[in-house]
Order: C-alpha cells, then sequence, then structure tokens
C-alpha cells in the first residue's frame, strides 16, 4: 500500500458483515430445498472488489467466481449458456449493480413499454452472446438474485437530483453511467443506450464509447456538406467517479488535435463533458456586492465552490472516492525513498506498516486452505477472460 492509513471500500465492508454471509447461506439452503423437486445449480458471482476473505468464505458456501464491472454480464451470460436454464446466479454485493444489469435485460427485452426498443434473436446473438435468445435472456433475468444491502459510497451521489438536471438541461446529450450509479442515472443512460445515444457499462466502456463518438464527429465534420451544423458541440454525460474525467478530456483531445494536424482546414469540433452536480451541492453566495461580477446587464454571482471538501453530496454532488485518492504520486516517492534507503531500522518499521493486512494466513476452511480457496474465484475469472 501507497500509505500506512487504514483503506477501504464500502462494498468490500458490505461483503464482510454478517449480513452477506447470512444471505450466501440462506441463498444456498434454498436453492438444496429447491434441488428436491428440480435440477436447479447455484452460481455465485462476487465484485472483485471484495477481500480474500470474502471470496474464500463464500466459495466454501456457494462455487463462486469473481467479476469486474466490464465482464459481469458476459461472466452471467457464459455461465447461463453452459449450465443451462437451471442455473441460479447469485450476484453481490454491489446491489446497484445488481439491479442495474436486471434492468439492463428488461430494457433489452423491451419492458418498461420500450417495445419499439426490444431486441430480436438476431439482435442479442449479434451484440450480446451467440448461444442466447430473448427467451434465454428472460429465464436468466428471472433467476437473477441481488444481495440487498451494498453500495458504493461514490456512485450512491448520483440520485434523482442529477437525473432531473440532465433531462432538463442536456437533452441533446450523450449519456453514459458506470454499472454501479443508482437506478435513477442508469435508467435515463440504459434508455438512451438502446438508441445508440449513450452507453452503460464500465469505465472502459464508457471511454470506448466517447472516443468512438468523437471519432465518428471528426469525420463528419470533414464532410463539405456537414459545414453548417459542424459547429455544433458533442455533449457527453458522466455518471461514475470523478477521477475518469481527466483520463476522457485527455483522450477526445488527443483525437481532435490529430485532426487539426491531418487537416488541410481548420477543425472546429467541439466536446463538452460534463459532470452533473445537483444545487444542493453548490456553494450559495449571500452578499451580491461581494464576490460578483457586473457585466452591465446583470450581476453574477462568483461561486466560489462546492459546500465542502470535493463537494460530494447524497443528491448528487463532485463524487470522488477518498480512498482511491490516497493513491497519488507523492506518495508513491515517499514508498520508493524509503525501500531505497531500507537499510534503516525505521524505515523497514514504516514499510512494515504499508503492507496489507494478512488475515488469511495459516486458516483453513473444510480442510482448505483459505488462501488458496479465496484464489480461486479470481482464477476462474481470469481463465474466463481468456
Amino acid at each position: 500500500r501507497l500509505r500506512s492509513q487504514k483503506t477501504c471500500c464500502s462494498l468490500a465492508e458490505a461483503a464482510e458483515r454478517d449480513a452477506y454471509r447470512a444471505w450466501l447461506m440462506q441463498s444456498k439452503n434454498n436453492n438444496n430445498n429447491n434441488n428436491n423437486n428440480n435440477n436447479e445449480k447455484a452460481l455465485h458471482v462476487v465484485y472483485i472488489n471484495t477481500s480474500l476473505e470474502t471470496k474464500a468464505v463464500s466459495h466454501a458456501t456457494m462455487p463462486t467466481i469473481a467479476c469486474t464491472s466490464s465482464n459481469v454480464l458476459q461472466t452471467i451470460l457464459q455461465a447461463s449458456a453452459q449450465v443451462g436454464p437451471d442455473l441460479v446466479v447469485y450476484y453481490g454485493p454491489d446491489t446497484y449493480m445488481g439491479h442495474n444489469l436486471i434492468a439492463m435485460l428488461d430494457g433489452i427485452l423491451g419492458g418498461d413499454n420500450n417495445d419499439n426498443l426490444a431486441w430480436t434473436d438476431h439482435d442479442v446473438a449479434t451484440k450480446l452472446h451467440p448461444q442466447h435468445t430473448r427467451e434465454s435472456l428472460k429465464t436468466l433475468r428471472n433467476a437473477l438474485r441481488v444481495f440487498p444491502q451494498g453500495n458504493c459510497i461514490v456512485h450512491h451521489m448520483f440520485g434523482q437530483g442529477v437525473v432531473d438536471n440532465v433531462k432538463e438541461h442536456y437533452k441533446d446529450a450523450y449519456v453514459c453511467a458506470h454499472l454501479e450509479v443508482p437506478g435513477e442515472m442508469f435508467g435515463i443512460a440504459l434508455e438512451h443506450s438502446l438508441r445508440d445515444e449513450g452507453v452503460v457499462g464500465s469505465t472502459s466502456d464508457i471511454l470506448t464509447f466517447i472516443k468512438a463518438k468523437v471519432k465518428q464527429a471528426v469525420l463528419d465534420n470533414d464532410d463539405t456538406a456537414n459545414k453548417d451544423t459542424k459547429k455544433k458541440p458533442l455533449k457527453f454525460i458522466l455518471g461514475t467517479e470523478a477521477g475518469m474525467v481527466t483520463s476522457i478530456v485527455q483522450s477526445v483531445q488527443d483525437i481532435l488535435e490529430q485532426a487539426s494536424s491531418s487537416s488541410s482546414s481548420s477543425h472546429d469540433t467541439l466536446v463538452e463533458i460534463v459532470f452533473p452536480v445537483a444545487s444542493e451541492a453548490i456553494s450559495q453566495v449571500n452578499d451580491n456586492n461581494k464576490n460578483s461580477v457586473d457585466d452591465g446587464t446583470m450581476n453574477l454571482a462568483i461561486v466560489p465552490g462546492v459546500p465542502g471538501g470535493e463537494g460530494c453530496s447524497t443528491s448528487g454532488g463532485c463524487a470522488t472516492c477518498p480512498f482511491m485518492k490516497m493513491n497519488d504520486v507523492d506518495a508513491l516517492h515517499n514508498v520508493l525513498d524509503m525501500v531505497l534507503q531500507s537499510g534503516h531500522d525505521n524505515n523497514n518499521a514504516v514499510l512494515q506498516s504499508h503492507l496489507p493486512p494478512n488475515r488469511m494466513q495459516g486458516k483453513y476452511i473444510n480442510g482448505v486452505s483459505a488462501m488458496e480457496l479465496g484464489s480461486e474465484p479470481i482464477l476462474h475469472m481470469r481463465h474466463f477472460m481468456q
């Protein structure tokens, strides 16, 4: 670890509580009872951002495979295709992501009066998985069980206030949302994605979508027939952790700079990257005579910043993970300096405090090494991704 302070993750902690283990055990017992009447098979799909202990205990309770936001959909699709319609998938601990997976399948199947956007069997086979049809997706959707008490404190920031702002002020924008954001934000992004006006998925999926749209806009603006409309900016709404803004902006700038250098004419493709913030997260200026600018026609109050910290609010502030931000360049330099001077006793003692907690060493579950048992779900995922 780059810092000696305790780091944590609300999702990982949710999976370490008794409630999660009780949910898994009850699911196992329910599945065993059902097996008296049919051939149901159970699979636990656990988010990678959980501890080795969680994976070990889970795998000892029920067959478990780890997943990321990038591969979770393909993981459950492939498992369903291999095992068949008798598979029951238990997903956790991220409640938002689990419910969003169900919402995604509902959207593809044409739920919530979106029949005009429903995919055909051909769409399902070519866009999702070659061994699936609408009927098999419906079976999988009905067999997906989600842990009800886990969420990421960062993605929890995107609530109804943000959605209302997006709907009112950004009707012409592409909407991008991470699989972990709450249902309100995910729902509007899902609706847009079914019209190819947005994307839902991992941070990698979001970045790929934005880059593709910008590249296409550059090509369209090279067409003389589009000169009258080429100054209309592309707008992208981001429903994800704020740290992703930098990589997206850099990627877009690289595309636009390359277009400008390779084109004989001036390039004026405009792109706006919008990180939505609820009104509750904006500082208000009470004194109009202080911190204001008068342009001759109106008096504009200068917004000094968000109310506090990073500006996070449960209504949708600037969502940043405080624990991810602990891993910065200065912290890395400090650790490297201590490693280079590791001959000093004081540095050795400090470096020891940077080691992650080792709670699994020497422990066994049902006669199997807990460390080996906890590694198996990760190895299953790595094998699946090859």
